[in-house]
């Protein structure tokens, strides 16, 4: 079926011809519709009942293109299949932070799902420099359920296979293999940087061996290593918070990869974060050194409390089950070892794919807004140095960073050093 987006009218009517949705959204004539999608890759649409407002859902549709380029950008027809397939088993694992799928139709390219309405992007809350005190807690218990149960530690090897061949998502994942792992560090057209970013700076990225090997390493775990299902683009825009509560939304790029790429995902945003603060704390008025330490904290809880719940899921798994990953029959040092080995190579993993999420979001052309909106372009650029300075520590010294105080300690250094200034 050719693609059309819908109309506000069309779309009401639409949803009130789907029984479950008109019985969460009552008479489609009292339907309000807002498109509210920024434009870039899909339609997304706030239907709200006018006359009971608390009767609302939220409908995307995902066209077979680049929203953003138009049909010269093609893009799968069953993209959308994949996001529904990932909301659903992310849903089943922690449905305390994934909102309810409540319709899909792949023949119009769209789903409807639960609103939000209380909540908001977290990457704006940020900005604005809101704290949530359960954001820790909820994203690593979101990331310890979904990327434990999605691997070889809990599937049966042959049932994880077939999960992970269902869930090739090869169009999606070659935008990132493109977007983070190759075109930053060449001089490519898409590439997009500040007018006051110094040139070295950028011939850096190109030139530097220990950090082009890096970043091609990563760029082979991405491509190689099936070890869950991941989310595929973690990123501040794609949590919604308040202080109460924090949903995972948008996984369109989900597919089978390394788990460290979600975790270092949400580090990478935290970092860039980190570094922005210091513009975006002085245009509002206050202090931005507590706040960037709220930040640090949330990153290192987040890395703690992942690593704590998923080695509890392993253990309870491999004691109910009887059956160790690594063989044997009860628990000994060699287990322990493993795992603690296991746990290191996950952080070293992690850290490397911050920092090549780190350096795309400064010279790629997906920018964050906590950078773009830095408005004197000097006080952008230090900002932005600071950022490809700690991207390259996280890529180059990622095995010897051995836990998450460290980086913490490598952020406070970089934010001190004056030579950034």
């Amino acid at each position: 079926m050719e693609f059309e987006a819908f109309t506000a009218q069309e779309l009401a009517a639409y949803l009130g011809g789907v029984p479950d949705v008109r019985a969460l959204l009552g008479n489609p004539d009292d339907l309000e519709v807002a498109e509210v999608g920024d434009g870039n890759l899909n339609y997304v649409y706030f239907v709200t009942n006018a006359k009971a407002r608390e009767r609302s859902v939220v409908v995307k549709q995902a066209p077979p293109f680049l929203r953003l380029v138009g049909k010269a950008w093609p893009l799968s027809c069953q993209r959308m299949e994949h996001e529904v397939a990932a909301l659903r088993r992310f849903g089943a694992l922690c449905p305390q932070h994934v909102p309810k799928v409540y319709h899909a139709d792949s023949k119009r390219f769209l789903m409807v799902m639960q609103h939000l309405a209380s909540h908001r992007i977290l990457r704006q809350g940020l900005i604005d420099g809101m704290t949530y005190p359960r954001l820790a807690d909820h994203l690593s218990t979101y990331l310890a359920h979904t990327l434990f149960y999605g691997s070889d530690l809990f599937l049966a090897p042959d049932i994880k296979k077939q999960a992970a061949s269902v869930a090739v998502n090869a169009e999606l994942c070659k935008i990132t293999e493109d977007l983070v792992f190759t075109f930053p560090f060449e001089d490519h057209p898409s590439n997009v940087y500040s007018p006051a970013l110094p040139k070295a700076a950028i011939e850096r990225l190109r030139t530097c061996e220990p950090l082009r090997i890096a970043a091609a390493d990563m760029k082979w775990a991405f491509m190689n290593h099936a070890e869950t299902l991941l989310h595929g683009d973690l990123h501040t825009g794609s949590i919604m918070v308040n202080e109460d509560e924090t949903f995972v939304i948008d996984p369109e790029f989900a597919f089978y990869g390394p788990m460290g790429f979600d975790v270092g995902a949400v580090i990478a945003n935290l970092l860039l974060a980190y570094f922005s603060r210091d513009w975006h704390g002085r245009i509002d008025g206050r202090d931005p050194v507590a706040y960037r330490e709220w930040l640090l904290e949330q990153m290192m809880r987040i890395w703690t409390g992942f690593s704590t719940q998923f080695l509890e899921l392993w253990r309870d798994h491999e004691n109910r089950s009887k059956r160790r990953f690594i063989g044997g029959e009860a628990e000994s040092g060699a287990l322990t070892a493993y795992r603690a080995h296991f746990m290191r190579r996950l952080l070293a993993d992690t850290l490397g794919f911050a920092g090549c999420k780190m350096i795309r979001r400064i010279v790629g052309m997906a920018k964050v807004a906590e950078i773009t909106r830095i408005a004197d372009a000097d006080a952008r650029a230090r900002i932005e140095v600071r950022c490809l300075r700690c991207a390259e520590a996280l890529l180059v010294g990622r095995a010897s960073l051995g836990d998450i105080e460290q980086v913490a300690l490598l952020a406070r250094d970089i934010q001190r050093d004056t030579a950034t200034m």
